[in-house]
C-alpha cells in the first residue's frame, strides 16, 4: 500500500471553465485534443509548441486506476498545478470562481471514490475574505484532506501583512498544506525551445528561494500548521548548512527567524521525488525519515514511478521504515 501525496488531476467543473473561457492561460482544444495553454511552466513535448498535453491520467478515473493498481498506490492526494487559477491572466474574480470548482470537484470525486481520491482544496488569495470563507468551506462542507498552496502568487509573497488572518485561520481549522510551486521570472529567460528548464530547474529553484524568504520572514514563527513540499523542498536540503551558517552571520538580535534554519527545515515535510538516490539519502539524513512522504507527480511527463520506488528502496532498507515513508506519515498528516 502507497499513499501519493505529490499528483495531479484536473476535476471536471474546472475543465467546463477553462474550455468555455478565451484566456491566454487554461485549456484549449485542438483535433479533438486537450491541451494545457501556460505561462511559466513547461513540458518534455516541445514538439506541441510548448503546451502540455492533458492525457487521460489527468482526467479519466479509470486510466488513473489502473496506474494505482500497477504501483500499489492506495490513495492519491490530488491537487491543481497547472493551469494555475491564480495566474493573473484571470480576473481576481475568475481566479475565485476556478479554485471553487476545483475544490467542489474534488469533494465530488471524494464522495464517489472514498479512499481512492483525496482532495486538497486550494484558496482564492488573490481575494483574501473570501479565502478565508474557502478555508471553512474545505474543512467542514466539503471535507477536503489539505490545502494546495502556491509558492507565491504572481510576485506576492505569502507573508504578505493581508494574507495573514488567510494563515490564522488555517492553524484553527489544522489544516496540512502541500506547497507546489509554478514558474517565476527565470523562466522569461528560458528559449521557447527550453521551456522543459521549467519544471527541471525553475520549480525546485523556486521553492527554495520563497521558503528561504518566509523562513527568513518570520512565517513559520507566525504560523503552525504543518507544511510538505514538493520536489524534496527543491535545495533547501543541500543548503542547510549554508542557509544557517548565514542566519548566524546576521548581527542584529531583533532580527528574524527565531530559530536556527534548521530546526524549520526539520519542521516541513518534504516528498520523496529526486531522482537520484544520493540526494535523497542526504535529504533523510539531514531531516530524518518522519518527515518524508511518497508522491509521484502523476500524470505529468517527469513521472517516474518506478525510479522513485527504487530510490527509496535502495535508501531504505528496512520495511517498516518504507512502510511509514510510504503510508503511515502521510495517513497522519491528511487524516487518511
Amino acid at each position: 500500500m502507497r499513499i501519493d501525496v505529490h499528483n495531479h488531476l484536473l476535476p471536471e467543473p474546472y475543465i467546463d471553465l477553462l474550455t468555455e473561457w478565451d484566456t491566454p492561460v487554461g485549456l484549449e482544444v485542438e483535433d479533438g485534443n486537450l491541451y494545457m495553454a501556460h505561462e511559466r511552466s513547461g513540458t518534455a513535448s516541445v514538439a506541441a509548441g510548448n503546451r502540455i498535453p492533458v492525457n487521460e491520467g489527468f482526467t479519466d478515473v479509470e486510466t488513473r486506476f489502473d496506474w494505482m493498481d500497477e504501483y500499489d498506490v492506495d490513495t492519491t492526494l490530488v491537487s491543481v498545478s497547472t493551469p494555475n487559477p491564480l495566474h493573473d491572466a484571470f480576473t481576481p474574480e475568475q481566479s475565485t470562481q476556478l479554485i471553487r470548482a476545483i475544490n467542489d470537484g474534488f469533494a465530488e470525486l471524494q464522495s464517489d471514490y472514498p479512499g481512492r481520491i483525496a482532495g486538497l482544496g486550494m484558496l482564492p488569495l488573490r481575494e483574501p475574505e473570501e479565502a478565508i470563507d474557502e478555508v471553512d468551506r474545505i474543512a467542514t462542507d466539503l471535507d477536503l484532506h489539505g490545502i494546495a498552496l502556491p509558492t507565491s502568487i504572481n510576485g506576492q509573497k505569502l507573508s504578505a501583512e493581508e494574507l495573514a488572518p488567510v494563515f490564522d485561520r488555517m492553524d484553527e481549522v489544522d489544516l496540512t498544506a502541500f506547497i507546489h510551486p509554478h514558474g517565476n521570472v527565470l523562466s522569461d529567460e528560458l528559449h521557447e525551445d527550453e521551456s522543459f528548464l521549467n519544471p527541471l530547474v525553475v520549480f525546485p529553484t523556486e521553492t527554495t528561494f520563497q521558503i528561504a524568504r518566509l523562513i527568513y520572514d518570520g512565517f513559520f514563527d507566525d504560523h503552525e500548521f504543518d507544511i510538505v513540499l514538493s520536489h524534496m523542498g527543491g535545495a533547501l536540503l543541500q543548503l542547510a548548512g549554508r542557509l544557517n551558517r548565514g542566519r548566524d552571520e546576521i548581527d542584529d538580535p531583533e532580527a528574524g527567524p527565531e530559530k536556527p534554519i534548521l530546526e524549520y527545515l526539520q519542521r516541513f515535510y518534504y516528498d520523496c521525488i529526486s531522482f537520484h538516490h544520493p540526494a535523497l539519502a542526504a535529504a533523510i539524513d539531514t531531516v530524518g525519515l518522519e518527515q518524508f512522504v511518497f508522491g509521484t507527480d502523476f500524470p505529468f511527463d517527469e513521472e517516474d514511478t518506478e525510479t522513485i520506488v527504487a530510490d527509496v528502496e535502495t535508501v531504505v532498507p528496512s520495511e517498516s521504515d518504507r512502510e511509514r515513508l510510504m503510508v503511515s506519515n502521510a495517513a497522519e498528516l491528511f487524516n487518511i
